[in-house]
């Protein structure tokens, strides 16, 4: 009887046991190395995993694991493609990410098989939505043990991240407004869809209207809203008149949940390249913005680019860093610029510069240098019409995202100029260009250089320069390595330090937009996940499929065990979670072979 009794005990503690430690393992908290749970990373956007498992030592030896294909996309010449994937995130040993066909699927990150699908939004004439207008790039993120996707529809919807079944559903008109089916959605370059991010003490979800605007309506606007309610908290508006027309960036946004302040960036104000009936600064455009998380009142501003004529948007992450106890926020607009302000006041700290971008008929975007700027000039060449070669083209100079680490801030730049012709505008919701698919053609030579700039005095450390290449994809920090993907379908590794390329691997012909990301599978091996799916934009040619890989490094070259108790922050380890469950069943049945044995 004291042996049942006994064994009844070992189980109680090993189910308790068995919860503590799996509660303990999949918080978010616990796992900010081993998992990757947005866009850029983290809250401050940084592009930054700390982990050391995968550094310059081990990253030679990486094999691949899996591969994965992804559906077939309409391929434009040069490795660009129309409809593009999200971002692939890996957390507590899945991963997710939005396939071209509008189906968000969780992957098992030790063995590609899937755990579950969710269809998202699909086409429908009775409901406003940018789904057949074709999306280039969209952002997806991780909150509370929940999958997070602004659908092309406006509606934003939680995903229960073990199943897949919705949790939390906010309605298309909540973000966007009561838009008539029939409304178009504007006619842009390059459609963004970005990623919420959310304030944890008021449970407020923050989210960017970028790449959904109709033609007819503006959608100028930041919005918070209530996780738990759904209700809008706050509404703040970025344009200062009526009919002016403005997109949010879509890169991922900082927040400071310490002092619940989220860093946004702007995109140019709009018709892009004629600006006949909107004079002026245009105040919000082209800027970062710090705004009160709890309320949406905007703090302070900087405009980088007063009065855009060129299409030179803020648009890509803002990263939020602490160089010597100095919060400090840091932004590489399309001009090509790179700019460091106080986090409190909005000051410039320093800008840099970069030797190599290549400027011409783009004056204005010089403002951080010249202090000046033309506020009624109507588009770039003005009073001629005829056509005009932009620097940096409509693309602009800076990739879609950049990093930091080590007190440094890494930035790829890249030169390729575009031809200009601008047309009357009749309404706000216009480009001002004529022929659109032209603008897209490259003009004069086309190159990249990869910067590292002291954090602390805007100071390059070291740069790597890339011929024939347009690098405009994204880029990853961690291990003491910086990770840059290629349009032709490599993706580089630099030494952080010394800017030597210790790594490269090729991934075929299909282009490379996202950057990798570094995690942990369920059972704590560490895994670099690159998907390679295109890049966006251009004119069809064929149709190619993508894929999503896994490498790591052989087996027994990382101590799994060592490795990610070191780098979490309870100290405990999925391996050591199902060490303690297997000990305590071994135990258990031990206890119950002896009692059957006395009995008999």
């Amino acid at each position: 009887m004291k042996l049942l009794k006994l064994s009844y005990t070992v189980l109680v503690i090993s189910l308790f046991s068995f919860t503590f430690l799996v509660n303990s393992a999949i918080t978010q908290d616990a796992n900010k190395n081993l998992s990757w749970t947005s866009p850029s990373f983290d809250d401050h956007s940084t592009s930054f995993n700390p982990q050391n498992a995968f550094n310059v030592d081990i990253i030679g030896n990486l094999e691949q694991k899996w591969m994965t294909t992804l559906s077939q996309e309409l391929v434009f010449y040069g490795n660009e493609t129309i409809h593009g994937t999200s971002n692939p995130l890996l957390v507590n040993g899945l991963i997710y990410m939005v396939d071209r066909s509008q189906i968000l699927v969780a992957l098992k990150a030790d063995d590609d098989s899937v755990v579950w699908t969710q269809q998202l939004s699909v086409s429908n004439p009775l409901k406003y939505s940018v789904i057949d207008a074709g999306t280039d790039i969209r952002y997806i993120t991780y909150f509370d043990n929940t999958v997070w996707v602004l659908d092309l529809d406006c509606s934003i919807t939680g995903f229960n991240a073990y199943n897949g079944n919705p949790i939390i559903e906010i309605p298309p008109q909540v973000l966007c407004g009561d838009v008539s089916p029939e409304s178009k959605p504007r006619d842009i370059v390059i459609r963004v869809i970005s990623a919420p991010i959310f304030y944890e003490e008021d449970r407020i979800i923050i989210a960017s209207t970028s790449g959904l605007a109709p033609k007819d309506r503006s959608l100028s606007y930041v919005v918070g809203i209530n996780l738990d309610t759904q209700d809008i908290v706050w509404k703040t508006s970025l344009v200062t008149s009526p009919g002016e027309i403005l997109s949010p960036g879509w890169g991922q946004w900082s927040i400071d949940q310490e002092e619940g302040i989220i860093y946004i960036g702007t995109g140019s104000p709009s018709p892009e390249w004629n600006a006949t009936y909107r004079n002026g600064e245009n105040k919000y455009g082209n800027s970062i913005i710090a705004l009160r998380a709890s309320t949406g009142e905007i703090i302070w501003n900087y405009q980088t680019n007063p009065h855009d004529i060129n299409n030179y948007g803020c648009t890509g992450n803002i990263i939020l860093g602490n160089i010597e106890g100095k919060k400090t926020v840091y932004s590489a607009c399309m001009n090509g610029y790179v700019y460091a302000l106080d986090a409190e006041t909005g000051n410039l700290v320093w800008y840099f510069n970069p030797p190599n971008v290549k400027r011409l008929n783009s004056e204005n975007a010089d403002f951080v240098k010249t202090n000046t700027y033309d506020p009624n000039k109507p588009w770039l060449n003005y009073p001629s019409t005829d056509p005009v070669v932009q620097c940096p083209g409509v693309f602009g100079a800076v990739s879609f995202n950049i990093a930091m680490g080590y007190d440094t801030i890494y930035v790829s730049t890249f030169n390729s100029c575009s031809e200009i012709s601008v047309s009357p505008v009749t309404s706000m919701g216009e480009t001002g260009i004529t022929n659109k698919s032209l603008i897209y053609e490259n003009v004069g030579p086309v190159n990249s250089t990869l910067y590292a700039i002291d954090a602390i005095t805007g100071d390059v450390k070291w740069s790597h320069y890339f011929d024939d290449l347009a690098i405009r994809g994204g880029i990853t920090v961690s291990g003491g390595l910086v990770y840059l993907p290629s349009p032709k379908g490599s993706v580089y590794a630099f030494d952080a330090n010394s800017g030597l390329n210790v790594y490269t691997k090729s991934f075929g012909t299909l282009g490379v937009f996202y950057p990798p990301i570094i995690g942990a599978d369920a059972y704590g091996n560490w895994s670099l996940i690159q998907l390679v799916a295109g890049t966006p934009i251009l004119h069809g040619l064929g149709e190619l499929s993508g894929y999503l890989f896994s490498l790591g490094p052989p087996s027994g070259l990382i101590d799994t065990a060592t490795v990610v108790t070191e780098t979490t922050d309870t100290g405990l380890s999925m391996i050591i979670t199902y060490s303690a469950i297997a000990v305590a069943i071994v135990l258990l049945v031990a206890i119950m072979i002896v009692y059957y044995r006395r009995r008999s």
